[in-house]
């Protein structure tokens, strides 16, 4: 939980231009896993989400993921980055991707089984003082449908990276450089 909320700085790190990276992209990528996090592992008991087959699918495809990238920025700091580093991290994501998104919706989809039994969980019904209403079953359901339009655009941002960083007008540059 702390190490998935410390990511909400990435967001920040990118906003104010500390890192290279897209502030949208980024954004929905941290807060995808937060919302995973928060807004369903700790908010079901663990009889729910944490209990589905999801979680260990996610934390896998999130846990080779974290360390090909930070195993990345090190080498970046140190100034030895080998070229199967590269590959790994501009490519990896082909497969860890799609199953890090399989792994968080089956956890989603736990949380939403287990809060459509209990209409009163997380929610707000009418009537009440603020005249809101607000339901965690149909949020659950609104941030699973957000998968979506949102995956393919997060998806073919990944392969446009891959494409300018390993395919082949930059390793001509390189070959120039060289």
């Amino acid at each position: 939980m702390v190490f998935q909320n410390a990511a909400v700085l990435e967001i920040l790190h990118a906003a104010v231009g500390l890192v290279r990276s897209n502030v949208v992209i980024t954004t929905f990528q941290v807060l995808s896993r937060v919302m995973v996090v928060c807004g369903v592992l700790l908010a079901t008991p663990t009889s729910a989400a944490a209990a589905s087959v999801g979680l260990p699918i996610a934390l896998f495809a999130w846990s080779v993921t974290e360390i090909i990238r930070y195993g990345y920025y090190f080498a970046n700091l140190i100034d030895f980055v080998p070229h199967l580093l590269v590959w790994l991290r501009y490519t990896t994501f082909i497969a860890l991707y799609p199953i890090g998104i399989t792994g968080e919706l089956l956890c989603f989809n736990a949380a939403r089984s287990y809060a459509a039994s209990r209409p009163d969980l997380w929610s707000f019904m009418l009537p009440n003082t603020w005249n809101f209403t607000f339901s965690y079953h149909y949020s659950l359901i609104f941030v699973m449908l957000l998968y979506i339009p949102l995956f393919p655009r997060m998806y073919l941002h990944m392969f446009a990276q891959r494409k300018k960083i390993l395919g082949p007008q930059s390793s001509q540059k390189s070959q120039k450089v060289h």
